[in-house]
């Protein structure tokens, strides 16, 4: 008789399809998160590199001081790169933990996978409930 290679998580069976979705989940998370590194990356040393024209454009647009306005605009930006890296680390922990948690069959760590995807999750929400705000100020202005 063939013995099902099941293991026990929150009460469940895991059977070896379960895992093999799981093993998919962790390797398309690994691959996105890795993405957003790299084009986090690229936009900072774009941002480097072409920054001061950048800075200098918006202000004759908005014929605001320019040095206000690209302190404000370097200070916004890191904020939105710092909170880019803290979301994708999430993402990319979440990939780790579940398949080292699927490789040595343990519950903590598929757990603990779980839980960091959890907060990327959160991160998303307030994500895209500052997107649907800004548009429907965008829409009312």
């Amino acid at each position: 008789m063939e013995q099902d290679q099941s293991s026990s998580l929150f009460e469940m069976d895991i059977d070896s399809t379960d895992q093999a979705y799981l093993s998919s989940v962790s390797k398309w998370t690994r691959m996105i998160s890795i993405t957003g590194f790299v084009v986090c990356g690229l936009m900072l040393l774009l941002l480097a590199a072409f920054g001061s024209k950048i800075a200098t454009l918006i202000a004759s647009l908005s014929g605001l001081g320019q040095t206000n306005l690209a302190g404000m605009l370097i200070a916004v930006i890191l904020i939105v790169f710092t909170y880019a890296a803290i979301w994708l680390y999430f993402l990319f922990k979440s990939s780790s933990l579940l398949k080292k948690g699927l490789q040595n069959r343990s519950t903590i760590d598929l757990a603990e996978g779980f839980k960091a995807m959890r907060i990327y999750f959160v991160l998303s929400m307030i994500i895209s409930t500052l997107s649907i705000l800004g548009s429907i100020f965008g829409i009312l202005a």
